[in-house]
């Protein structure tokens, strides 16, 4: 707690890394005093773009939380005792680098829920410097952030929701102060951030990208950037999205389905399917993301670097982070003609690797391409999903299923049909789908499953409270 209680008055400390993002070409200067920042339009744009620019940081979205540690955890690739991340391979929560790492991970997300606060506040204190409009964006990302960022630290250090919702989780941070919150239940904690979203959805209800989507080009005004890029931000049915997710996680099931096919029924004029020649003809600008079909993404300008150090070809055994070619087979169903196989994964001609590498988040050739740096957090297809797994009827799940299917390059011959073990299906599209997008693990979690494949022998992994919950960092736990 002390790591981070610390930054809570120094928001400049989070808005230093817009140095090293481009989040709407902004250019801070260093240490500015909170009146100085809140006192302009400009200043609170600053401010909410450094929580966003800090979130996608290493110990974030940008990386732990996405693409490396929480895979690893989900046992998404092939790590046994030689390699460096064995440890989390193995939940060895107990190890030091481990503890480490998730300190790290807790410390980013609450100074940035801190520094959410400390914008709110900016908000009520200065309430006469942007127009109402653009302060019900502004309040309304806020919001969602702050929601997000609690849920994440939940569904990683909080207990398992379906069978111990009444235990002690995490403290939700809502004011800011030099000073602790509160421990509360995981019930309690899922309470509170269902209630930011209401809020932020009410506040974004005339969110720009209910009518244009997200508007993908740049102009020359920054004030007028700010409501563009809108797939770049919490927007409004990034909201919605999210609804449907913490409801999900929480079994109210009826809730998600109803904010899942909003989602469908008014976000996909916006957020069509990926064209299939961006895939099939895509060339050196392969759109290995689907970028049209992501509601929420982080510009993470540091992303090409970490698909090198993560999936290089050329990198040893004991660094790679590969599956094992059987599991990878086994994962597509040996459909290669599936866009999330065929495009994303290569043997290399450059490196003696006789097995495919990931190759999801590789650079274009196209460098100012909107898309280029795209981290996707939150996409079209889980929206299906969430609406499959809450269907009241089966052959509505299959419907849903089936569409994200057809669009992925299954279609005649490979169509679910009634009978199929439905949860089954569903699971085997998350695995599928959101490989180095950081949901398998929460999957799990979610349905508390007793066991799971390894990612390194054909035998399950036995799974209980001591695996799926990440235990508090001692930067916590010593200071209460």
């Amino acid at each position: 707690m002390k790591t981070y209680i610390k930054h809570i008055l120094c928001l400049w400390l989070c808005i230093g890394f817009l140095s090293c993002d481009d989040y709407l070409d902004v250019q801070p200067e260093d240490k500015f005093l909170e009146e100085q920042l809140f006192s302009t339009e400009e200043g609170f744009y600053t401010a909410l773009n450094g929580v966003y620019a800090k979130i996608v940081s290493e110990n974030g979205y940008g990386g732990d939380l996405t693409m490396n540690t929480i895979e690893i955890m989900a046992q998404q690739y092939n790590i046994d005792s030689r390699h460096t991340k064995y440890p989390y391979a193995s939940y060895s929560y107990t190890d030091g680098g481990v503890q480490g790492k998730f300190d790290a991970i807790w410390t980013n997300l609450y100074t940035s829920i801190l520094n959410v606060n400390n914008l709110l506040l900016g908000l009520e204190l200065y309430p006469d410097v942007l127009s109402a409009e653009r302060k019900s964006i502004v309040a309304g990302e806020a919001y969602a952030l702050r929601a997000m960022l609690h849920f994440d630290l939940l569904r990683l250090f909080g207990p398992v929701y379906s069978t111990n919702a009444q235990d002690d989780a995490i403290p939700y941070y809502t004011e800011s102060k030099a000073q602790m919150a509160e421990m509360l239940t995981a019930e309690q904690v899922i309470s509170r951030i269902l209630a930011d979203l209401d809020s932020a959805e009410t506040l974004l209800v005339e969110d720009p990208v209910r009518v244009n989507g997200s508007m993908r080009s740049a102009g020359s005004d920054f004030s007028a950037n700010f409501f563009r890029f809108r797939n770049l931000r919490l927007n409004y049915f990034a909201v919605k999205a999210l609804q449907a997710r913490v409801n999900l996680y929480a079994e109210n099931n009826q809730a998600a389905f109803v904010a899942a096919n909003a989602v469908i029924d008014e976000a996909t004029e916006f957020f069509p399917w990926v064209v299939d020649e961006e895939i099939v003809s895509g060339g050196a600008d392969i759109d290995r993301i689907f970028s049209t079909e992501v509601l929420f993404a982080l510009d993470n300008t540091e992303l090409y670097n970490r698909q090198t150090r993560y999936f290089d070809a050329s990198l040893e055994y004991d660094n790679i982070l590969a599956p094992l070619r059987d599991r990878l087979g086994e994962v597509f169903e040996n459909y290669n003609q599936d866009y999330r196989f065929s495009y994303s994964w290569f043997i290399s001609n450059e490196a003696s690797k006789d097995y495919e590498t990931f190759f999801k988040f590789a650079d274009i050739e196209d460098k100012d391409k909107t898309s280029r740096f795209m981290q996707p957090l939150i996409r079209m297809s889980e929206m299906y999903y969430i609406a499959a797994e809450t269907a009241e009827d089966e052959q509505t799940a299959l419907d849903y299923l089936n569409t994200v299917r057809e669009e992925r390059g299954l279609g005649d011959g490979t169509q679910l049909i009634p009978g199929v073990d439905l949860q089954n299906e569903i699971f085997k599209e998350y695995r599928k789908e959101f490989i180095g997008e950081g949901q398998l693990f929460f999957y799990y979690k979610r349905k508390n499953m007793s066991s799971i494949q390894s990612g390194t022998t054909s035998s399950e992994i036995d799974m209980t409270a001591a695996q799926y919950v990440v235990p508090l960092p001692l930067s916590e736990t010593d200071y209460r």
